[in-house]
């Protein structure tokens, strides 16, 4: 029996004579939906830059965040950052004003001995280099003055400085806590300090105050966005991040969004920065004394995910490079035992070469135990949301496109029995949906799911979903849809055995 045809546009009953054609798309055998990736970027600006706080405008082009941010600010050395990791997916930034009553931090240079030899002196600065000519027999004050002067002249600088009598003082040029992660050292990499002179550096500190994160993300409203960096790691702000995104991830709001943020700190600070949050929607990335800031590693990975994942949600980032930030010194690196540990607190791991290139190892999301306290890795990797994220909206895309105007009836109806297909991968007419029909849907998308290797064992999954017709309300379909994501090759282990 053949399922009668149902028009759009023609009348059942046109008795004009003549050919009539709709002209529609058959959106049966569709591939993919295009993912919207959409990345924003919510930091710290000065009072040069030109972006009106809590506004959102798009980044188009080379250095247009100088201008927005103002130069030697946090917010555009972050959002360079992710730039120079991710070139073409789309970017939004919204800037925030030091935080009213925030106290800049500070750190000191202070030059001890005396110097025998010219010599050029190499300094790194918030991970850039500062250097200057130091002439045989110069005097105390006259070195400070001259790393002043080699300071400020690079107005790209996070810090401004001052100096007397043989001391430099850094200060940062944005007030708040951000300032604390602004390394200051000797670049003894570049040349070591020459004989009988020293350079004894306090570091970065008494930094104070934040912006409120909330005040953006009540900005940003209900807009799309995907993934969202901010600099601030105090609990205040990190707690509200992970609260937006789970509100977003709910079903009723379908506006799924994974947040970055990072934070320099010794083993046992972030173990404890891990534990402010148990999110599946946030990522952190962290080193110990690198001499990049927390923001340049942070928007580095978020620039990296946002490209890497849009082209393929299930695949790990191990390996990929982290351009532009700089590896900690050995000494200050962590062992394998404790980066094994710091995965399990919901911190992010690197691997920092011989070249001091710093390369990802695994990206976990914070979540380490379900609201019952009981240890969970379900939402571990990054791989999971987003992959579930882009099954949810492919699938949503598809039965709107499929079944935009469906009548629903039982799978034993009359009307459900006209034009059953006999290949459960071939779907049958629009016009009814069935909790059957529904299922072959479900059926033919997941082995698209499948060819793209975001899930495996998908016929086992798809006998397993149900779907099936509220017994309350008949226009309404139940589901309970079941995948398996997609294993990857985190870690090999065997015994490597000889023959004696």
């Amino acid at each position: 029996m053949a399922e009668p045809f149902v028009f759009d546009e023609i009348p059942f009953d046109w008795l004009e004579p003549g050919t009539f054609f709709e002209v529609k798309p058959n959106y049966r055998r569709m591939g993919l939906l295009p993912w919207p990736e959409m990345n924003v970027i919510v930091s710290q600006k000065l009072a040069g830059g030109t972006l009106a706080p809590l506004t959102l405008t798009q980044i188009t082009r080379p250095n247009q965040e100088i201008g927005l941010f103002g130069l030697g600010s946090v917010g555009a050395q972050h959002v360079a950052a992710f730039r120079a990791a991710n070139k073409t997916s789309p970017l939004f930034v919204m800037a925030m004003a030091d935080a009213g009553g925030a106290v800049a931090a500070t750190g000191t240079i202070t030059f001890t001995g005396a110097i025998a030899v010219t010599t050029v002196l190499y300094f790194l600065i918030g991970g850039k280099q500062v250097r200057f000519t130091a002439n045989a027999g110069a005097t105390l004050t006259q070195l400070a003055t001259a790393l002043k002067d080699a300071i400020n002249a690079d107005n790209t600088l996070l810090v401004s400085a001052a100096s007397a009598l043989g001391v430099v003082t850094a200060t940062s040029k944005n007030a708040g806590e951000v300032g604390n992660e602004i390394d200051i050292r000797v670049d003894w990499k570049a040349q070591q300090l020459p004989p009988g002179l020293a350079a004894a550096v306090v570091a970065m500190s008494g930094g104070a105050g934040n912006p409120v994160l909330q005040d953006a993300l009540d900005a940003i409203g209900g807009l799309w966005v995907t993934k969202l960096g901010h600099p601030w790691a105090d609990a205040t702000n990190m707690a509200a991040g992970a609260a937006w995104a789970r509100v977003r991830y709910m079903a009723t709001g379908k506006k799924d969004v994974h947040v970055f943020t990072g934070k320099r700190g010794s083993f046992a600070q972030l173990g404890t920065f891990g534990d402010l949050t148990n999110s599946p929607f946030k990522s952190l990335a962290c080193l110990d004394r690198s001499p990049t800031p927390a923001w340049v590693i942070s928007g580095a990975q978020h620039g990296l995910a946002s490209f890497h994942l849009t082209n393929d949600p299930a695949r790990q980032l191990r390996s990929l490079v982290l351009p532009g930030v700089m590896a900690p010194d050995p000494i200050d690196q962590f062992e394998d035992t404790e980066r094994d540990l710091l995965l399990r607190r919901g911190i992010s791991t690197f691997n920092c070469l011989n070249d001091g290139t710093v390369t990802i190892s695994r990206v976990v999301t914070t979540y380490k135990q379900s609201n019952l306290g009981i240890p969970d890795r379900a939402w571990m990797d990054i791989m999971v949301p987003a992959t579930m994220s882009r099954i949810r909206y492919d699938w949503a895309g598809y039965m709107t496109l499929l079944y935009p105007r469906a009548k629903l009836t039982d799978d034993d109806a009359s009307a459900a029995l006209v034009g059953r297909p006999d290949d459960e991968d071939e779907e049958p007419g629009n016009a009814v949906a069935t909790p059957g029909r529904v299922k072959a849907s479900w059926g033919a998308r997941c082995k698209l799911y499948a060819d793209r290797a975001w899930i495996e064992d998908h016929q086992r999954t798809v006998k397993e979903s149900i779907f099936q017709r509220n017994v309350d309300d008949k226009d309404r379909l139940d589901s309970r849809q079941q995948v398996k994501i997609v294993g990857n090759l985190m870690v090999l282990a065997g015994s490597l055995e000889f023959q004696v």
